[in-house]
């Protein structure tokens, strides 16, 4: 991974460089908001680390900026002074997670594991395929009449495959359209190439349920297949895609199932009840502060209750999650409807 580490402590900096180099990143050291900002415009980071006082700028303006800017980006805050109240607020924010200092080695091991699992987020999948290629298979070996939207223009007519350009500023267009071509049909599939085009201008629930209204018109007749850019998509984004294809409720449980934390929680309970402190040993985390963030915004979207002196508890709603998480891993393994997600390879047009 590519890190960036902003923090005005040069030797906490240089230490933190130098664990980040030994677990085998590309890490590279500035001592302000402002010198982090001219190395975003400069250079590409999957995750920064940044000191919540940052310079004059402040860690918080640092955060609201940067995920503005570079949603791809992951942010960890760093805190030595600063309250727990104001890290729980830099993850209401948008900070992926929060360290205190000083951060011991393994503190900073587990959460780079965790960053692990959230960037595999928009690399999940089968290799990487071509959009009109496999517009053209579905056609001619599954029998479907196919609608592509793509924002590559395919010049070439290709049997049984209707081309439709991508607009990214109207999705209900595209709902509109893709309802239009397969509600008269008996067999009809639909392929969606570039979704993080749609995913930069809208609201990932949007567009989770955008791409709902499509599986649901397409059940009985056939699959959905959405391509994205790896190197484009939000790793949150991508999980929105994933889920709203095999769910019909997605849209409204993107945000307890965006951290792995509350994934790992989620998993745990799924087991069984359990206390606060076995769901800090699920997640493997050490700060109660931090599993307390997470078991509310757990609490607070209905997926887990809790009640005084009770142990914590999957609700019904909470049991359908984990049926989505389960069977996003279904997705690629020729399991269910065929409905798939997938990296995409530059649009060819096929050979005549």
């Amino acid at each position: 991974m590519r890190v960036l580490v902003a923090d005005d402590d040069p030797e906490f900096r240089e230490e933190l460089v130098s664990l980040l180099d030994a677990h085998g990143h590309v890490a590279q050291g500035v001592a302000s908001a402002a010198l982090a900002v001219r190395a975003l415009e400069s250079e590409e980071f999957d995750v920064m680390f940044a000191d919540l006082k940052t310079g004059r700028q402040g860690g918080l303006k640092l955060l609201t900026a940067t995920r503005e800017r570079w949603p791809r980006l992951l942010v960890v805050m760093l805190t030595t002074t600063a309250t727990v109240e104001t890290a729980v607020r830099a993850l209401q924010l948008g900070a992926f997670d929060y360290l205190r200092k000083p951060v011991r080695p393994e503190q900073v091991e587990r959460v780079l594991e965790l960053i692990h699992q959230q960037l595999a987020l928009t690399r999940a999948g089968a290799k990487p395929l071509d959009p009109v290629q496999y517009a053209r298979a579905l056609a001619a070996e599954g029998g479907y009449e196919v609608l592509l939207i793509s924002p590559t223009p395919v010049f070439r007519a290709i049997e049984k495959v209707s081309q439709l350009p991508l607009d990214p500023e109207n999705p209900f267009l595209i709902r509109a359209a893709v309802e239009d071509f397969v509600t008269p049909k008996d067999r009809a599939a639909v392929v969606l190439a570039a979704i993080e085009q749609l995913l930069a201008r809208h609201r990932e629930e949007e567009i989770a349920e955008l791409l709902e209204a499509i599986r649901a018109v397409l059940v009985g007749k056939g699959p959905l297949a959405v391509g994205y850019d790896p190197n484009k998509i939000t790793a949150t984004g991508a999980l929105a895609v994933r889920a709203s294809i095999v769910s019909a409720d997605a849209h409204t449980t993107l945000e307890s199932l965006s951290n792995p934390i509350r994934r790992l929680v989620l998993n745990r309970l799924a087991e069984g009840s359990c206390t606060f402190m076995q769901a800090m040993s699920a997640a493997r985390i050490d700060d109660t502060s931090k599993i307390a963030f997470h078991l509310r915004k757990l609490t607070e979207s209905g997926l887990v209750t809790h009640l005084a002196g009770e142990r914590y508890r999957l609700t019904p709603r909470g049991r359908g999650v984990i049926k989505i998480l389960s069977s996003i891993n279904d997705l690629d393994s020729g399991k269910g409807s065929g409905n798939r997600v997938f990296p995409s390879k530059v649009p060819k047009a096929p050979a005549a």
